[in-house]
């Protein structure tokens, strides 16, 4: 009998009874939601209204940058959220658009911390970029921002999701510690292409720039 607590362990030629090509519970509320019977979400998604903002107004997805890293970062959208159980006592469904977390305050805390400096010569770079609500709950618990707390966000190369798993993780402030756990990839416990709920973008990650990658993570690697 196979061993079902490893979900790469079996593969059966039925992929519907295959463990490893069974969907996360994320991936399949968005497969749900590109069926058929998600026409009227799948438009709302196409133009959201937000309800609350973080950060700088999001001009560019998480399909690429173009720019520089820091020119990307102020204007990167990030992972649209839905309302969740939160909306339902102000009147809104779970599935309803709720905001973009955005990086304003990573964006913000790099200039002000003295990092930016680093960023604008030399290079290539690969950041990981936490998104607002990311580094506000950081400061809820751990306190203010320092500059080794965003310099641990910052790997010198230029590293794409795909190569995360192979390749060295020593950012500006330390050696970084990946690992792969229920079918995801985590660098210091957060994700890596984290997905979102319902229809909106999910965290983006490979954002090319012109002097490295973005990707972004839920959470702050110093928490």
């Amino acid at each position: 009998m196979a061993d079902t607590r490893d979900p790469d362990a079996y593969v059966d030629s039925d992929p519907r009874k295959s463990i490893s090509a069974a969907p996360s519970f994320e991936e399949y509320l968005k497969q749900r939601a590109g069926g058929a019977g998600a026409a009227a979400p799948a438009a709302k998604a196409a133009a959201p209204a937000p309800v609350a903002s973080y950060g700088a107004p999001a001009a560019s997805s998480g399909g690429g940058g173009g720019g520089s890293i820091l020119g990307t970062l102020a204007s990167l959208q990030g992972p649209g959220q839905v309302w969740g159980d939160l909306g339902i006592a102000q009147g809104h469904e779970e599935s309803d658009f709720m905001r973009y977390d955005n990086f304003g305050k990573f964006y913000a805390a790099l200039n002000s911390l003295g990092v930016a400096a680093e960023l604008s010569g030399g290079g290539p770079y690969t950041v990981f970029a936490p998104t607002d609500p990311a580094l506000e709950s950081y400061e809820v618990m751990r306190g203010p921002l320092t500059a080794e707390v965003i310099k641990m966000h910052i790997v010198k190369g230029k590293i794409a999701s795909k190569d995360i798993p192979t390749t060295p993780l020593n950012s500006l402030a330390g050696p970084l510690k990946y690992r792969y756990a229920v079918r995801k990839h985590f660098v210091n416990d957060a994700v890596i292409g984290e997905k979102t709920f319902g229809p909106f973008s999910d965290y983006p990650i490979d954002v090319q720039c012109d002097n490295g990658v973005i990707h972004a993570v839920s959470l702050c690697f110093a928490m």
